[in-house]
């Protein structure tokens, strides 16, 4: 949903442009490019993620498909009448969970005598957590408004890329060929993120 991260009027003020020329799908880009940075499917909002199946892979850590984690409701182990853990039992990250204190009685009879880690198996761990940036970060709100002046400034000169049609720089070795480099205006927009956006897991509990 465009104008999420930041409004028409904050990137006015930034780029010394008119609103007027601003385009929704110009904030609908700079979301997704955003977004896919972060590694974040929901920023600006919440939701609930009901038993998210996943399979255990024998280590002590879980990442979560759709990150951040706000909270976790619950983590269940077994594909059969699965046993609840105690949140005691596991750490929250923003994109993964890890086992800490599994080593009870009840969980070590449900893991086969494993210890800390998640047992091998499909689809064998259930996660139910509430995901998402509820409010946009104030470094995301700015780096998209940057952006998307950026995207204004080329518009409003009447620039071969303002049609935001991104293509890369290519170079051609016999019948192999590679793109080396993005140019122009998609290369001034991922400097930004990699500049503005630093993203660094922490624990939440």
């Amino acid at each position: 949903m465009a104008w999420t991260y930041c409004s028409k009027e904050t990137v006015a003020a930034i780029a010394r442009v008119d609103v007027d020329i601003l385009r929704d799908e110009w904030s609908d880009q700079v979301e997704d490019l955003i977004s896919d940075h972060e590694g974040f499917s929901t920023i600006g909002s919440t939701a609930t993620i009901t038993e998210e199946a996943h399979d255990g892979n024998g280590s002590n850590r879980i990442w979560v498909k759709k990150p951040p984690i706000v909270s976790v409701t619950s983590v269940q182990i077994g594909s059969i009448s699965p046993t609840t853990l105690s949140s005691s039992a596991y750490k929250v990250y923003d994109q993964y969970i890890q086992l800490v204190n599994s080593n009870t009685t009840s969980l070590a009879e449900a893991f086969d005598s494993a210890r800390n880690v998640f047992p091998v198996g499909t689809q064998n761990v259930l996660i139910t957590y509430v995901s998402g940036l509820a409010a946009v970060p104030a470094r995301i709100e700015l780096c998209a408004a940057v952006m998307i002046g950026e995207i204004a400034k080329v518009y409003r000169k009447g620039g071969a890329d303002n049609s935001l049609k991104y293509g890369g720089s290519a170079a051609t070795q016999g019948e192999r060929t590679s793109v080396a480099a993005d140019k122009g205006l998609l290369a001034t927009l991922r400097s930004h993120m990699e500049n503005s956006l630093r993203h660094i897991a922490r624990g939440l509990g």
